[in-house]
């Protein structure tokens, strides 16, 4: 007993002697002795990251220097992966090889560190790891150089999506009168017609050439966007897209009964424009935040025209807005603002 209780302790003693942890709200720095000779590594600085990491962002932006040649720069904190926000890894390596590395990470509700999956590091290529569910903290076990004759050369190739290049028109200025007498048209349904048909939204879209993009499977609304009290089922989402070149762009989307196909919900959601998979375009980085504040007053001035003045307005100490409206004839409205990372979402309904 009291052997395999010294190698239970040698054990421990070897993984937090090679193991180096970082705690969730973490930018820091990863660096090698000799790695000509081995790959032993520390970390070399610590500091508290306290932002929403935004993948999308140079990483100028992000890590105040470029690693040098024996060193690895990595943020680890919360940030936003498509609509959601939860942790994620971020590295950049300076290391001319390719790198493998072993990772470690510990969930809250669990007493030792879990095994994850990693993504091989390149010299000066943002390596990006996400989960979906809540960590603590993460530990680098070891890393290891790739031979480069078994490595496919990649090349990173810069996508465009060039639908501001064929719809130059679609400008903010466009977008906003659109936005106005749509949000019109779904009020006035909500106002007048008991059963508010999925069609007659789809034959809007339709008349202005919108691209569907929606998902093909069902994704719901919380509880406390939409109660649902009457119980309905719901079909598949409907959802299409919406540009405000160069600034903008999101969606609307439609949510309804399964069985009758009657609207039930309405939304619309608007994040910035990513002009490539790189991200968005540089003119534009000064005074994007601007044009989301801009956007914001148009939206609350908008929805308060239609539905009169707010019964609810609460900025929350993340700085998250979420204001409401419920009108006399029982509409309903919640419109979102996430300025720390620049998305804001609008849900009408009638229950």
């Amino acid at each position: 007993m009291r052997k395999l209780l010294s190698i239970f302790i040698l054990l421990t003693i070897s993984f937090s002697s090679f193991a180096q942890e970082v705690e969730l709200g973490t930018i820091f720095t990863i660096e090698f002795s000799n790695p000509e000779r081995n790959m032993d590594f520390k970390i070399v600085a610590k500091n508290p990251y306290n932002k929403l990491i935004e993948t999308n962002l140079n990483m100028d932006s992000i890590f105040p220097k470029r690693p040098k040649e024996n060193q690895i720069v990595g943020v680890f904190a919360n940030g936003k992966f498509g609509t959601k926000v939860s942790p994620i890894l971020l590295l950049v390596s300076g290391m001319e090889d390719y790198l493998d590395y072993y990772l470690r990470i510990k969930i809250p509700s669990k007493n030792k560190f879990q095994k994850t999956s990693s993504i091989s590091l390149f010299k000066g290529v943002k390596s990006i790891e996400h989960w979906p569910y809540q960590i603590e903290k993460i530990a680098f076990k070891k890393f290891k150089i790739l031979p480069k004759q078994n490595i496919e050369i990649f090349q990173f190739k810069e996508k465009i999506d060039s639908t501001c290049i064929k719809n130059s028109a679609k400008t903010i200025e466009f977008g906003e009168k659109e936005f106005k007498a749509h949000l019109k048209l779904a009020i006035s349904e909500f106002h007048n017609n008991k059963n508010f048909e999925l069609g007659k939204m789809t034959e809007y879209e339709n008349s202005i050439n919108s691209e569907d993009v929606s998902l093909g499977h069902f994704w719901t609304l919380g509880e406390g966007i939409y109660p649902n009290e009457k119980g309905f089922k719901f079909g598949n989402p409907k959802s299409y897209r919406r540009i405000e070149c160069p600034y903008f762009e999101g969606k609307s989307s439609y949510f309804y009964t399964k069985e009758n196909k009657n609207i039930k919900v309405v939304s619309f959601n608007w994040e910035t424009f990513k002009e490539s998979n790189f991200g968005i375009n540089p003119e534009i980085k000064n005074d994007v935040n601007e044009k989301f504040n801009e956007k914001f007053e148009y939206i609350l001035k908008t929805v308060n025209s239609l539905l009169g003045n707010p019964i609810e307005n609460i900025t929350e100490e993340s700085g998250q807005i979420k204001i409401r409206w419920k009108n006399q004839k029982g509409i309903n409205a919640y419109l979102f603002n996430f300025g720390n990372y620049n998305e804001i979402r609008l849900y009408v309904y009638k229950e």
